[in-house]
């Protein structure tokens, strides 16, 4: 029959035109599959560095101001408070201000850069330690994932279903084109059902298990 070499050299070719994206999307399925392991978008780096209490950074204070900060650190004025981010801020290394300031609680004051939570420092008055947390996208990976979850919507939508009908047509096509033993009347046959049977029994064990 004619048609059996068109829908060879259809899913040939068809093959090779989803290699890419068959790639990026199972590089990015096994990263997200594991997102209870690890945060697949960014990768985190910290670091803890005594800096000295607010007394210590505030070494101008008078004494009696400096005593009544070391009894309660929340006992800072707003000018005082400011100073201290501005200290943090430079102890930090940091050029550019915090793009935002607020106390968790008295014994951690946490201030922000970058975009979201990529970059915070946390700094405890009560024991004068810093601590940093840095988080960096993951290079490719990240960009991956924000294609895999469909995050641009719009016509990247379309892409991602029309790549989704051609990997149907990849999956029909090459079930059909083996003759013989080899194909569906046969073990081609017998391993379709295997693969039909193995989402459907995923299905009914997390249903009902």
């Amino acid at each position: 029959m004619r048609w059996r070499p068109t829908l060879v050299v259809l899913h040939r070719d068809i093959g090779f035109l989803c290699v890419g994206l068959t790639l990026a999307y199972a590089i990015s399925g096994i990263a997200v599959n594991h997102s209870h392991d690890w945060n697949y978008n960014r990768s985190e780096s910290e670091e803890q560095t005594a800096v000295g209490t607010p007394t210590d950074l505030l070494d101008d204070l008078p004494s009696d101001r400096k005593a009544a900060i070391e009894a309660d650190p929340s006992n800072l004025t707003r000018h005082e408070e400011l100073a201290l981010i501005e200290q943090l801020r430079h102890v930090s290394g940091r050029d550019a201000v915090p793009r935002n300031v607020f106390w968790r609680g008295p014994d951690r004051i946490s201030l922000f850069y970058g975009v979201g939570d990529a970059d915070t420092v946390d700094y405890n008055p009560k024991t004068g330690v810093m601590h940093r947390v840095v988080r960096k996208d993951r290079w490719l990976l990240r960009d991956l994932n924000f294609l895999h979850l469909n995050e641009p919507r719009g016509v990247w939508t379309y892409l991602a279903d029309a790549f989704a009908v051609l990997l149907m047509f990849l999956a029909i096509s090459g079930a059909i084109v083996v003759k013989g033993r080899r194909g569906l009347k046969g073990r081609g046959g017998i391993l379709a059902a295997a693969g039909l049977l193995i989402p459907l029994i995923a299905v009914l064990a997390l249903r009902y298990f």
